[in-house]
């Protein structure tokens, strides 16, 4: 069984500096602190009523920070079982009325989707080059003026987004390049 190995905080909102513990999984990379703050910046906006999805939760630093930032609904989306129960247990340990966690693979979940997000954050484990399937998987998903955020090993090429989409913000942070996508039309 895998104990945790650290932990994280929650930088903002209601929840502010509680600490998510961080399970010792192999290629489990929580989104940091620096990095974090740095998205949250960008979107500089009140979550509030936003629907957002954490495609590849992983340790749920971003859905969690969002949650404590009072968005609408959190949908994370985690396939190992016992990361998926930790994050239910968190949230439940939180009490975030506006967590769901979901345990299945992200190609799984959007297959069957048809909710729009206001927000997707996508943060697939670097060693399986998932990032250009996901993202070209979620982008039907978005809402006019919302956001895609991708994170991705600094050394990893991303392609850029179709033409309804503008290139919001980006920024390369020690071994990570984050970019924030808007959907223009």
């Amino acid at each position: 069984m895998a104990k945790a190995k650290h932990t994280i905080r929650i930088i903002s909102g209601t929840h502010r500096s509680r600490r998510i513990p961080v399970l010792d999984f192999e290629g489990l990379r929580p989104t940091g602190d620096r990095v974090r703050e740095t998205a949250f910046n960008w979107l500089q906006m009140n979550l509030q009523g936003m629907i957002i999805l954490d495609l590849c939760a992983g340790a749920g630093a971003l859905g969690f920070e969002a949650a404590s930032r009072e968005a609408k609904q959190v949908i994370l989306i985690e396939k190992n079982i016992r990361i998926a129960n930790q994050l239910s247990q968190i949230s439940a340990q939180f009490e975030f009325s506006n967590c769901m966690v979901r345990n299945q693979t992200a190609e799984s979940y959007l297959s069957k989707n048809d909710q729009l997000f206001d927000v997707v954050f996508l943060d697939p484990p670097f060693s399986l080059g998932m990032m250009q399937k996901l993202t070209d998987s979620v982008i039907p998903f978005v809402n006019i003026n919302g956001f895609v955020y991708r994170e991705a090993s600094i050394s990893e090429d991303l392609i850029k987004l179709p033409e309804n989409w503008q290139l919001y913000r980006f920024k390369a942070m020690g071994q990570v390049k984050i970019e924030l996508w808007k959907r223009i039309s």
